[in-house]
């Protein structure tokens, strides 16, 4: 587990068992979900992009934290910067790519879903190229 991203290892498990935000995909509450107006699966990557995007502001607030104990003097605090850093860039990286998700998964539904093979292979490549952009760091060095 170690080589593994933090980012990949809180997400559900993606395409082929790997880990990512995808692991959801074609799960059939999906469709179900779409007709009876309750949250369907591109509303539940919004609002997780959403999470994201609110820690990773949390996150500038910890930055600018340690860098005012950092100019006191503390051991170790200038450390914590980097670290902070690093992790706000990766939590907004994800929320950028969980919301790419959303919209690809809007796209595959409006074309008619999973049964329309096209528009599902279409999402699933989406799927593959935004499964490589999630960020490898995983904040541990």
């Amino acid at each position: 587990m170690a080589n593994r991203s933090l980012a990949a290892r809180l997400l559900p498990v993606g395409l082929g068992g790997r880990p990512g935000i995808m692991g959801l995909v074609n799960e059939p509450r999906d469709a179900a979900s779409q007709q009876d107006g309750t949250t369907n699966y591109a509303d539940q990557l919004r609002q997780q992009a959403a999470a994201f995007r609110l820690c990773a502001e949390k996150e500038g607030g910890h930055t600018t934290m340690f860098a005012g104990l950092a100019e006191r003097g503390l051991p170790g605090a200038a450390e914590m910067v980097a670290l902070s850093e690093r992790a706000a860039r990766m939590l907004g990286q994800v929320a950028s790519v969980t919301a790419a998700q959303a919209l690809a998964y809007d796209e595959m539904i409006e074309a008619g879903g999973p049964e329309n093979s096209r528009a599902h292979v279409e999402y699933e490549a989406t799927t593959r190229r935004l499964h490589a952009l999630l960020p490898t760091d995983d904040l541990t060095d």
